[in-house]
């Protein structure tokens, strides 16, 4: 487990603690895998700390010296950006299902306090509902934080989330590679399925349904997903399935012997009228 040690102490007034951390100097050395971050992951420690503990106060922070000082005289805050702070979780992540943050609360902020929403939520992990949150503010840290999001290291979900508002906002090149991309590393279904099935069906390139091929090939849960969504788009076979439709799809799950599987596949690419190129990668 990647982890990054903080200390705290009480402060004399004005502030009202000091957060330790590594400094500048040493961060990446100790942290190659979060070089170039110290500034988003202070930010986020310092917008946590003073989020959970004190409300009404702000930070600052000295990336030499690896200082976070929460201080207790803070502007006061507008309502807007009170009702958008309640709307997160007090536990980072711990979401219900069908809940987000208050987007409506973003509009009604001034710009300083934008700011600090901004660096809030691209310092921690981010997932769809950050990019969402992100894509209702139109400025230049908030564009780059969505930007970052499309190249997360882990979540297909979230690099799709951020691909797909940066190609509504006319911001994104070859929109059709790195979708297919995405589709061509899909393993678990809880990891973006939904959302590049979604983006795939709005998206009927060539470049798109040879990447759902690819998928279909992949011995994956998502396989007879990519399967069905492919028939639909190529025009071979739309919901409901025919019984020797669904049988076939279900050979391309993951848990078959590879031969049905083959089988399957076959099957799948003589009826859609394709052939795997085997020259693309994920």
């Amino acid at each position: 487990m990647r982890e990054i040690g903080f200390d705290w102490e009480f402060a004399a007034s004005p502030a009202i603690a000091l957060i330790f951390g590594p400094g500048a100097k040493s961060w990446d050395r100790q942290f190659p895998w979060a070089r170039g971050r110290q500034r988003r992951i202070y930010n986020f420690v310092g917008a946590e700390a003073v989020r959970q503990q004190a409300p009404s106060a702000r930070y600052e922070i000295d990336l030499d010296d690896g200082t976070i000082t929460v201080n207790n005289r803070a502007p006061k805050h507008t309502s807007a950006y009170e009702r958008f702070i309640a709307s997160v979780p007090s536990i980072p992540g711990a979401w219900r299902e069908d809940a987000s943050y208050d987007l409506a609360a973003l509009k009604r902020m001034t710009a300083p306090e934008r700011r600090q929403i901004v660096a809030m939520l691209s310092a921690g992990d981010m997932t769809w509902r950050e990019v969402e949150a992100l894509s209702s503010m139109d400025t230049a840290e908030a564009k780059a934080a969505i930007v970052e999001a499309s190249k997360h290291h882990l979540s297909i979900d979230t690099r799709l989330a951020a691909a797909d508002v940066m190609y509504q906002k006319k911001r994104l090149r070859d929109d059709d590679e790195f979708i297919a991309r995405q589709i061509r590393l899909l393993s678990d279904p809880r990891n973006g399925l939904e959302r590049a099935l979604a983006i795939a069906e709005q998206h009927p390139s060539d470049t798109v349904k040879q990447a759902l091929l690819w998928a279909s090939y992949n011995a994956t849960e998502c396989a007879p997903h990519c399967a069905a969504l492919l028939l639909k788009m190529t025009g071979a076979g739309r919901r409901p399935f025919k019984a020797s439709i669904k049988q076939m799809l279900g050979k391309l799950g993951l848990h078959n012997s590879s031969f049905d599987r083959q089988a399957a596949f076959d099957e799948l690419s003589r009826i859609v009228g394709m052939k795997l190129d085997t020259s693309i990668t994920p």
